[in-house]
């Protein structure tokens, strides 16, 4: 019981976070919309964590010093550097701002070096949901009137990859009559 007590009071201070940069070298309009953005993704990330609602315990913004709270309702934080629309993701993007903008002015290796060097947001998020999918037996047969493009196999300079029509043949017929009717008539108009 008090190694459950221990972790919860470690989520709480592990979901409350101080920036590495100036919160005062953002504008405070901004600052306020961070927070925003931070409020509104906490309740979806912790319906991220298995055991927690999107009703968080806690779920604190301070726009001057840029600290944040999330803690969910089953005691844990989530991993808010791992998503776009938190905190660390804008103190993230700014951190590369500022560095991009302390390069010289044609360095664009600098420039990149600072982007590819601190990635933002998700870089291997975990998929908290999953897809899956149902075969069809021989017996099973589709209706004659649906029709889907072919399946994306690959990219066109892939050895392997399926080719695409450009055209679905279907629209093109469908196309046709339409014309036909409308030329038709207009002829018998005249």
């Amino acid at each position: 019981m008090v190694l459950l007590g221990s972790l919860i009071a470690i989520a709480s201070v592990a979901g409350l976070v101080q920036c590495q940069i100036d919160p005062q070298d953002i504008e405070k309009a901004t600052r306020e919309q961070w927070c925003v953005s931070q409020r509104g993704a906490c309740p979806l990330l912790c319906l991220q964590i298995p055991g927690a609602s999107e009703n968080p315990t806690y779920n604190d913004c301070d726009a001057d010093t840029l600290a944040y709270n999330c803690v969910c309702d089953n005691g844990q934080s989530p991993n808010a550097s791992e998503y776009s629309q938190t905190i660390p993701y804008y103190i993230c993007t700014e951190q590369n701002n500022q560095c991009v903008n302390a390069c010289p002015q044609s360095d664009t290796n600098c420039q990149d070096k600072c982007r590819t060097a601190n990635p933002c947001g998700a870089q291997n998020p975990r998929r908290a949901n999953t897809t899956s999918t149902t075969s069809i037996s021989a017996t099973d047969t589709l209706s004659p009137t649906t029709s889907s493009p072919a399946p994306f196999t690959g990219l066109p300079d892939d050895e392997d990859a399926a080719v695409r029509p450009l055209t679905d043949l279907t629209q093109v017929y469908g196309l046709t009559i339409v014309l036909g009717g409308f030329f038709a008539g207009f002829a018998i108009l005249l």
